[in-house]
């Protein structure tokens, strides 16, 4: 208190400046419209730049929050969309019937984040924090929303490992998508955002940029994920050509993807391994 009246008694005449300063002032302003339409123009502009500020820097800290909330509402658009090809792909009715049993969904989508990754390995793997109590399987599909990921390799209670699209075992059916000439894609192993796609025949037409999607010729990927795009190519064995492919998914940047069930995977595959011959 006594340092207080000490520094009243020594900026006495300052503070009664600024006093009558900010008294002139108000009776400045509430007298004349033009005044007073500048302040309440200038008090605005300051009121929401650092309301501005304020919100961004709240935004930033609840960006992992969003984030979650968004994969989610992704994840419930994407099995309804996915329903809704079904729909539409029968041709048994023209009527729409919602919980018909005759359109059964080919492909659900779940959710789950990345919780430990490597891409600087000749076979880089990922983890996921769902497994087989979320209804987690070996041989699905694992996407993001910027292209293919990987497949599940083994699961546990609550974990998955997923053999990474880095990894030279994994080989995907691929296609261009402007003609559907396909072929085998593969990581190169050597640049992170690179592949290959091999088996193109050399009368095929394509462009530098064109983009290469899965063929959904395999019983776990789904068709029309996006690979990546044609980077650069080169003939390969004489009859082929070999097309280095920029890889879509940047797996440096990878934290949520969604692991597809193909609910006719087992009829599929059961049907093609009764005319495989070794």
């Amino acid at each position: 208190m006594r340092n207080l009246l000490r520094f009243i008694i020594n900026y006495q005449f300052t503070l009664l400046f600024l006093i009558i300063e900010i008294i002139s002032i108000t009776l400045v302003v509430r007298s004349n419209k033009y005044q007073q339409a500048r302040y309440i123009n200038f008090s605005q502009n300051i009121n929401g730049y650092f309301s501005r500020k304020i919100g961004n820097f709240v935004q930033y800290f609840s960006l992992k929050e969003i984030n979650s909330q968004l994969f989610n509402e992704n994840e419930e658009l994407k099995n309804e969309l996915e329903n809704y090809k079904q729909l539409s792909n029968s041709k048994t009715n023209s009527k729409i019937q919602f919980k018909d049993t005759l359109y059964k969904q080919q492909y659900t989508y779940i959710i789950a984040k990345v919780i430990n990754n490597s891409i600087n390995k000749q076979y880089n793997f990922i983890t996921l924090d769902r497994g087989s109590n979320d209804g987690i399987q070996p041989e699905m599909a694992v996407i993001s929303p910027t292209g293919i990921v990987g497949k599940v390799e083994s699961v546990s209670a609550h974990y998955s490992l997923v053999m990474s699209v880095l990894n030279r075992n994994l080989k995907i059916s691929a296609k261009i998508k402007k003609n559907n000439y396909f072929g085998s894609f593969e990581w190169s192993g050597i640049n992170y955002r690179t592949g290959s796609l091999d088996e193109i025949p050399l009368h095929v037409k394509f462009a530098i940029g064109d983009t290469i999607i899965t063929s959904g010729f395999s019983a776990i990927f789904p068709p029309g994920i996006l690979v990546g795009y044609i980077k650069d190519f080169s003939v390969h064995g004489g009859s082929f050509y070999r097309i280095d492919v920029r890889i879509a998914n940047d797996f440096k940047n990878l934290y949520y993807v969604y692991i597809v069930t193909n609910h006719q995977k087992d009829e599929q595959q059961l049907l093609e391994n009764l005319y495989k011959h070794d």
